[in-house]
């Protein structure tokens, strides 16, 4: 009984609210009409907007209790079921009456019953719809640490990447599998990948049959992960995995949520530097990342990054970019719900071997960038 009642008070609040509503709309009317003689068609439109705006705000406040800041989105969708529900009088009030001969107070009974189920379920399942995100603090982690190797064509660099790291964990004794996602590679990389799974249960690869982008494939290893802690990195091994230490020590002794690694700052972390136009357009992106999107973080870009798993589990959850541009998307949206984000130096070796197109890829990332600030703006991030 109690599970039945807690089922229909969202319909019964909105009911109270649809009869406040009418209240509202009425009274205006008849105050505009007849104090300050309006006429009647303007003085109809100004109530009936003055019960759309009272309607909506104790729907979203009360009724569905939604906590997103996004008004003037969610406004605009109340606003189109409000007039798709006053069509739906017209119609019903056209068919009702002047087909059936239905007597028209009657006609108005019915009529406003079919209009306040459609505004209830419209409202309930678009305007105030709450994303379901999963609770992934309740799970149970079967490993320390997840780290995820996004590949796209590393038959020359990825085996000496994965002794690496093996190394790195059988010598630190650690609790970590190891995904390889490949990014629909067409030399021998796949092969690799499944005589790197056969050494351990905890090394496990996910093939993805055509090539989708950096983002996306990052994307689906964290999905898959099962860590308590989920690193990603690049597979040319740029970044060491023996920096691991530092970006660790920070989500365990601070009240930090990610941890980044950054080239920029202090320079003599970098052993060996990048080509000069690559350092300026690096240098020039950060600067358009950080005027538009993210201000405060000097190296967006660095493909070493640290994250307590239910974090990069709702981020990623919510990522759209699948290519370079996804690192702005996920540390934006951190930010933008409040996840505390540290960027700490560490050592950096560029690859010769860059997968980095110069015009391509720049364009690439800037339309990202200006994709992800829309987003931004219409609020495609927000959870409710």
């Amino acid at each position: 009984m109690k599970n039945y009642i807690k089922n229909l008070l969202p319909f019964i609040k909105y009911s109270i609210v649809g009869i406040i509503g009418t209240a509202v709309d009425i009274g205006s009317l008849y105050i505009l009409v007849d104090y300050f003689a309006f006429g009647i068609i303007f003085a109809s439109s100004i109530s009936f907007i003055l019960a759309v705006v009272n309607n909506f705000i104790l729907n979203k406040i009360w009724t569905f209790q939604n906590k997103s800041k996004n008004y003037r989105k969610l406004f605009i969708k109340f606003l189109i079921v409000s007039i798709v529900g006053l069509g739906l009088t017209l119609i019903s009030m056209q068919i009702l009456v002047f087909t059936f001969k239905i007597w028209y107070l009657f006609a108005k009974a019915i009529t406003s019953i079919i209009v306040m189920l459609w505004n209830f379920l419209a409202n309930k399942f678009w305007t105030f719809k709450t994303k379901d995100f999963k609770n992934f603090k309740t799970q149970d982690f079967k490993y320390d640490l997840s780290i995820i190797l996004p590949c796209y064509n590393e038959e020359k660099r990825i085996e000496s990447t994965f002794k690496i790291i093996d190394k790195y964990i059988k010598d630190n004794n650690l609790k970590s599998e190891i995904i390889f996602v490949n990014d629909g590679s067409t030399d021998n990389t796949q092969d690799l990948l499944n005589k790197f799974s056969k050494k351990s249960s905890a090394y496990k690869n996910i093939e993805l049959s055509n090539n989708q982008g950096k983002g996306y494939a990052v994307k689906k290893g964290v999905l898959n992960s099962n860590g308590k802690y989920i690193l990603f990195t690049d597979s040319d091994n740029s970044t060491p995995i023996s920096e691991l230490p530092k970006l660790m020590h920070v989500l365990d002794k601070k009240n930090i949520d990610i941890c980044i690694g950054s080239r920029y700052l202090d320079n003599k972390t970098v052993k060996i530097k990048q080509p000069l136009y690559r350092i300026i357009i690096s240098r020039l992106g950060n600067f358009l990342i950080s005027l538009l999107l993210i201000d405060g973080i000097k190296d967006t870009q660095c493909g070493f990054k640290l994250f307590k798993s239910n974090v990069a589990k709702e981020i990623f959850e919510m990522q759209k970019v699948k290519r370079f541009g996804f690192d702005m998307e996920v540390l934006i949206t951190a930010k933008h719900y409040g996840f505390k984000i540290k960027e700490v130096p560490v050592s950096w070796i560029n690859s010769e071997d860059s997968r980095f197109r110069l015009i391509k890829d720049s364009f690439i990332t800037l339309k990202d960038l200006l994709y992800i600030k829309l987003n931004l703006i219409t609020g495609r991030y927000n959870k409710y």
